[in-house]
């Protein structure tokens, strides 16, 4: 593991495989190294391709720090200071909520060459004020594990058996340990969400960009990703057969690595 230091001085820690053009991964909601096998093992696998690819514990999670107050800006820097780590240009590949963080990047000039954005969760008009005063009120009284049980069913819609089932694994605790983060989410999410006129907001991101979603997603994924191609100004679209919000290595490594090469 390796760390860089961020803009307003908290520690962000990363791992980083291959050699070659770099593609840093950004992690949706809750997502970090410590439950997330499936993003360590996709950045192995496209450092073995050739590339630079580099998995970080977003702030607030992991080995990461985090310095108040958050802002989405505070994220970018962290963003910023690993792709001068790893030479000043890098593609961004983004995993659902995380394509805040990449878009941002991407519209900050801060050496983003290419996004890779698999499902990005925004829902034009949607309003998640009140969800967030929810968490906000819930993680004030230190009632983690209420706040993630509410994210996981309320919001995303995950049914509570399912939820249930979660709650009995051994990497439960872990996941509960990023729950104040929901709300950097879905703050971000909600910022997007609520404005009218995304081709505006992302006209300057005019490096090549793919969308991904899978076939056997949350009802809504592959329209929100359709969305979003269509006011990127050089997006195009690809679903993957047999995937759901989170697609495998074997999915997902093969199509990437296609984009990148051109």
């Amino acid at each position: 593991m390796s760390t860089v230091t961020s803009a307003d001085g908290t520690l962000i820690d990363y791992d980083r495989h291959g050699d070659g053009p770099a593609v840093v991964f950004i992690g949706g909601a809750t997502q970090f190294r410590a439950i997330d096998p499936r993003t360590a093992e996709a950045v192995k696998r496209l450092g073995d391709e050739g590339f630079t690819a580099v998995n970080y514990d977003r702030r607030g999670r992991g080995a990461s720090g985090d310095t108040a107050p958050w802002s989405l800006d505070r994220e970018v820097e962290d963003v910023a200071a690993l792709i001068e780590a790893v030479g000043g240009a890098a593609t961004l590949y983004s995993s659902s909520s995380g394509a805040t963080v990449a878009l941002a990047a991407a519209s900050a000039g801060v050496g983003v060459t290419a996004l890779a954005l698999y499902e990005p969760p925004f829902f034009a008009g949607v309003d998640h004020a009140h969800h967030i005063d929810v968490l906000r009120g819930l993680l004030a009284e230190g009632r983690n594990e209420d706040a993630m049980r509410y994210n996981m069913g309320t919001v995303i819609g995950v049914p509570a058996e399912v939820v249930d089932g979660m709650a009995a694994e051994p990497w439960w605790p872990t996941m509960i340990s990023v729950a104040p983060t929901l709300v950097y989410d879905l703050s971000a999410v909600r910022e997007i969400s609520t404005d009218p006129d995304w081709r505006t907001r992302w006209a300057d991101v005019t490096v090549p960009t793919i969308v991904y979603s899978g076939d056997q997603t949350f009802p809504g994924m592959p329209e929100a990703a359709d969305a979003v191609a269509a006011a990127l100004p050089n997006a195009a679209r690809r679903v993957l057969p047999g995937q759901d919000h989170g697609p495998s290595p074997d999915a997902l490594v093969p199509v990437l690595v296609a984009f990148l090469r051109g």
